[in-house]
């Protein structure tokens, strides 16, 4: 006999069952989006990283709140990692454009 953990869901938006909904994706970006532009204003890039939590609690915790809410328990790290990426690959592009002139 094999055993199957079945894990209850605090956020519908987990529901393995069902992809998310167009809806569902639109309002994780916004949020996703909304929790970024907060992370700019106090020049946080990397919100997982420890050193940062204090300040991302202090100045960003509604929108932390409402991005983790509304957002795939999957994907939050992942966007989190993808902003880092993308700025680190942004800077080598930019440096690579420089060396050229």
């Amino acid at each position: 006999m094999v055993w199957i953990p079945f894990f209850s869901s605090s956020k519908p938006i987990d529901n393995q069952q069902h992809a998310p909904d167009r809806k569902s994706r639109k309002l994780c970006w916004e949020k996703r989006d909304e929790f970024f532009n907060c992370l700019d204003k106090i020049n946080i890039l990397n919100s997982l990283d420890p050193k940062n939590a204090k300040a991302v609690k202090d100045n960003c915790s509604s929108e932390k709140a409402e991005f983790e809410f509304n957002c795939a328990t999957s994907w939050i790290e992942y966007f989190q990692e993808k902003r880092v990426a993308e700025y680190k690959r942004q800077m080598v592009i930019k440096e690579s454009n420089e060396s050229l002139k």
